[in-house]
């Protein structure tokens, strides 16, 4: 799971811009949901998948309307 969702947010971040009007309500959704799947990350599990801890808590504080 940790590492899909790793390759996910990584290939959303450099694949998508700010999509267009009609595509954004699902962009905003996906972050929503794989940055609420960080949060449920120990850090170990961060660990185990290559992410730093810090950034992971970072990337999970920020609000849904920010790549």
């Amino acid at each position: 799971m940790a590492y899909s969702l790793a390759q996910r947010w990584a290939t959303t971040q450099t694949a998508h811009g700010e999509g267009t009007l009609l595509e954004r309500p699902q962009m905003w959704l996906q972050r929503w949901s794989w940055r609420r799947e960080l949060t449920k990350l120990d850090t170990d599990q961060m660990r185990d998948c290559g992410l730093d801890p810090e950034a992971v808590r970072h990337e999970a504080a920020k609000p849904f309307w920010r790549a």
